[in-house]
This record gives C-alpha cells, sequence and structure tokens, in this order.
C-alpha cells in the first residue's frame, strides 16, 4: 500500500514538472469552426485553456474583470462588473446561443445581483458570494466549451 501511494506521489508530481515547464505566457491561439450555414466563427484560447470569442466582447470583458477581482475585491470594481454583467444575454453571438447557455448566463446574473447586494458585507461574506459568481461563471465556460465542440464534431 506505501509503495503505491509513493508511486502516485512520483507520478503526480512528475506531471506538474512536465506541465510547468510546458507553459507559455498566455499566448492565445486563434480557433475556428465551420457554422452550418457555412460561414466560420472564431475564438481564441491560451495556454490555461481560457476562452476569448472575437464576437462576443462582454464575455471576453466579464472574463477579465472577474480575474481582477480576484486579485482586488473592493465595491467599486463590483459595481464596474454591472454593464457587462447585464450584457452578457443580450450580445451573446447566435452560434453560441442555445438553451443550457442561456441558462447559465441567467446564473451568473443571479449571482452577480446577490453579490451586488451585499458587496458591503463583511469580507468572508462578499468572499464566498464572489466563489459562487466565479463557479457560475465556470459553469458558463464549459457549457460554451461544449457547445464548441458540437460544432467540431
Amino acid at each position: 500500500m506505501k509503495m503505491i501511494k509513493k508511486m502516485t506521489t512520483v507520478l503526480a508530481v512528475t506531471g506538474l514538472l512536465f506541465i510547468s515547464c510546458n507553459t507559455t505566457n498566455g499566448e492565445k491561439t486563434a480557433m475556428k469552426v465551420k457554422l452550418p450555414d457555412g460561414q466560420f466563427a472564431t475564438y481564441n484560447l491560451d495556454s490555461k485553456g481560457s476562452l476569448s470569442f472575437n464576437d462576443w466582447d462582454g464575455f471576453n470583458s466579464a472574463n477579465k474583470a472577474l480575474v481582477d477581482l480576484e486579485i482586488e475585491t473592493t465595491p467599486e470594481r463590483i459595481d464596474n462588473l454591472n454593464n457587462t454583467v447585464s450584457n452578457l444575454a443580450a450580445t451573446i453571438p447566435a452560434w453560441l446561443k442555445n438553451e443550457e447557455v442561456m441558462e447559465d448566463i441567467a446564473d451568473v446574473e443571479e449571482e452577480y445581483k446577490k453579490l451586488l447586494e451585499e458587496k458591503n458585507e463583511p469580507a468572508k461574506n462578499v468572499k464566498q458570494n464572489l466563489e459562487e459568481l466565479n463557479e457560475k461563471f465556470d459553469d458558463l465556460r464549459e457549457e460554451l466549451n461544449e457547445t464548441i465542440e458540437k460544432y467540431k464534431s
């Protein structure tokens, strides 16, 4: 049993070393998918797996703002997210729009409203609300990845 634990640990550490040695400095790779109407849609994927879209600035802005908010959480930064989050549903490109993605956007909006309402609460509450918002945004990212995969197959 001890040998299995040691081997697992060695494999995990080795894997992490290989992964950390293979990182790039946020380089983005432009990817294209063919849409049913014959047009192509372009999105970007960076070395960390983060998505950005050439035709959806609202998502790109929200994504960056959430990362910035994790670094420094202030009531002003929380307020600054308002337009970005509230415009996600209105600005989503047609090729990404489906029921699951729209549900995830609604969940993000709902969690943002909770965060906004409690932005002046103790830091522990704000941090918890921010974590919940990030979880909902992660769900949105995951659903967008699934939507993109459907175009690839």
